[in-house]
C-alpha cells in the first residue's frame, strides 16, 4: 500500500469488470494498476481501458506483482478456490465474486488459507453495501419490524439458452443457483439468519443438466421460513419482501436497490431513497478498503462465517436436484 491507497490487480477481465469499472472512479482511495489474464492480447487490452501499469499474460504473474495490494478475481466460478489461493498465498487480500466457490468444501479452504496467511477475503456480495441495504440492516437490528417472521425473495432472468455459456455450461459451474440464487439465499439470510434447520427445493433443468429455475423453502429454528425463486430463463420482479410482528418492509430491485418502503401494520408507509448510480460496485470495493486498513481478514458485513453458511445451503440443494459439476465428481 502507498498513501492508504488500495493497488488493485484484476483477474479474469470479462463482463462483470466492466460494470465494475462504471463506478470504480468514485471509489476514493483505491487504485487499478494490474489486470491479469490468460490471454496476454487480452490483458493489454484491458489494462489500457482501465489505466492499470501492469498486464500479465498469466494470474501467477499477477499474484506476484509487487504493485498489488489487493486482487479482484472475476474469473468462472470452478475457478475461484484455485485463483484466489493463488493470490493469497503470495500475500494478497482478496475480494472474490460470488459465489465464493463451487461447494462448502471448497470454500473452508479458501478461509483457511486467508486466515493462514493473515490476509483479507471476502466474497463479493455487492448487494450487501449498498445505502439502502445499509439503511434496511439497520432498521432490522434496531426491531422495527419486531420478530421477523417470514422472508419472500425472487431474483429470475431470461436468457437465451446456449451450452457453452456460462449461465448454462456445466464445465463453467453454470445453473440459476450460483450465479443469481446467491443473491436471494443472501437476503433470506441477513434477516433471518445464517442457519437454515430445514433446506428444501425443486428445480427445473436445463438441457446441459444444471438448473435452469428453483424454489426453495428454508425453515429456521423459531420457525421462521423463507420462500425464495430464481432462474434464468424467465424473468421476475426482483423484489424482496419482509414480514415481521409490527410491519414488513417491501424492497424494489433488491439485488441493487436504490429505495425501499416500511408498512406498520396500520397500513402507515415510511419510504426511504437513495442516489442512483450505475452499477454501485463502489460501495463494496470501498467496504474492502476500510477493512485492508483495519487489519481484518473478514468482512463484519458479508463475515466467512455466513459465507460458508451460504455455500452449505447451496450444496445440499444441489445434491437435492442431483446438479453436480466436474470438479466435484472426483
Amino acid at each position: 500500500m502507498s498513501n492508504d491507497i488500495i493497488r488493485v490487480g484484476i483477474m479474469g477481465p470479462g463482463r462483470i469488470v466492466e460494470r465494475v469499472y462504471k463506478d470504480f472512479h468514485r471509489a476514493e482511495g483505491l487504485a487499478i494498476t494490474a489486470v491479469g489474464s490468460r490471454s496476454p492480447e487480452r490483458a493489454r487490452q484491458a489494462a489500457q481501458k482501465y489505466g492499470a501499469a501492469h498486464a500479465f499474460g498469466s494470474y501467477e504473474e499477477l499474484a506476484a506483482c509487487p504493485d498489488v495490494d489487493l486482487v479482484y478475481v472475476a474469473t468462472p466460478h470452478n475457478f475461484h478456490m484455485d485463483d484466489a489461493i493463488l493470490a493469497m498465498e503470495h500475500g494478497k487480500h482478496v475480494l472474490c465474486e460470488k459465489p465464493l466457490a463451487l461447494n462448502e468444501f471448497q470454500v473452508k479452504r479458501m478461509i483457511d488459507c486467508a486466515r493462514r496467511r493473515g490476509v483479507f477475503l471476502m466474497e463479493g456480495m455487492w448487494t450487501r453495501l449498498f445505502p439502502a441495504s445499509v439503511k434496511l440492516r439497520a432498521l432490522l437490528d434496531d426491531g422495527a419490524l419486531g420478530r421477523v417472521r417470514h422472508v419472500s425473495c425472487d431474483f429470475c432472468l431470461y436468457a437465451e439458452f446456449d451450452p457453452q455459456s456460462r449461465l448454462f455450461s456445466r464445465s463453467l459451474a453454470g445453473g440459476a443457483l450460483l450465479d443469481v440464487g446467491i443473491y436471494t439465499l443472501a437476503a433470506a439470510s441477513m434477516a433471518l439468519g445464517y442457519e437454515p434447520t430445514s433446506v428444501s427445493g425443486v428445480c427445473q433443468k436445463a438441457a446441459t443438466g444444471v438448473d435452469a429455475m428453483d424454489a426453495i423453502t428454508l425453515q429456521y429454528a423459531g420457525g421462521e421460513t423463507a420462500q425464495l425463486l430464481t432462474g434464468v430463463c424467465a424473468c421476475s420482479a426482483h423484489a424482496l419482501t419482509i414480514m415481521g410482528e409490527k410491519g414488513r418492509v417491501e424492497m424494489p430491485d433488491f439485488w441493487h436497490p436504490t429505495r425501499f418502503s416500511v408498512i406498520d401494520n396500520a397500513g402507515d408507509r415510511t419510504e426511504y431513497a437513495f442516489e442512483r448510480e450505475n452499477e454501485g460496485f463502489r460501495h463494496e470495493f470501498m467496504h474492502v478498503r476500510e477493512c485492508i486498513l483495519k487489519g481484518l481478514v473478514e468482512s463484519p458485513v458479508m463475515p466467512h462465517r455466513e459465507t460458508l453458511a451460504l455455500s452449505r445451503v447451496s450444496t445440499q440443494l444441489r445434491r437435492m436436484w442431483g446438479v453436480v459439476y466436474p470438479e466435484e465428481e472426483a
